[in-house]
């Protein structure tokens, strides 16, 4: 086979630069793609942690709350309501 000369080795360098480029473009897709998941999976994981610490806050604030409710009921409306529904 002859070496190709003129036109034609210049459509088939072209050809093969563009091969090259829609290479890179595809790996670099790809790396996007998993820079993006990972993004993701990071955001999830933090969204579930703030969820989680929100959820554990609420918690100690109703206990808290509770405690002070059931520990000092002279201070809580309620607590009055009962008291007088009990003496009558």
């Amino acid at each position: 086979v002859p070496p190709m000369t003129g036109t034609m080795a210049d459509i088939s360098l072209s050809l093969q630069q563009i091969q090259l480029s829609l290479q890179t473009l595809a790996n670099q897709q790809q790396n996007l793609n998993q820079r993006l998941t990972n993004l993701e999976n990071g955001a999830v994981q933090q969204l579930t942690n703030l969820t989680n610490q929100f959820n554990s806050l609420r918690l100690t604030h109703t206990k808290e709350q509770k405690r002070i409710e059931y520990g000092n009921p002279q201070n809580h409306p309620s607590s009055h309501l009962e008291e007088e529904n009990q003496e009558y």
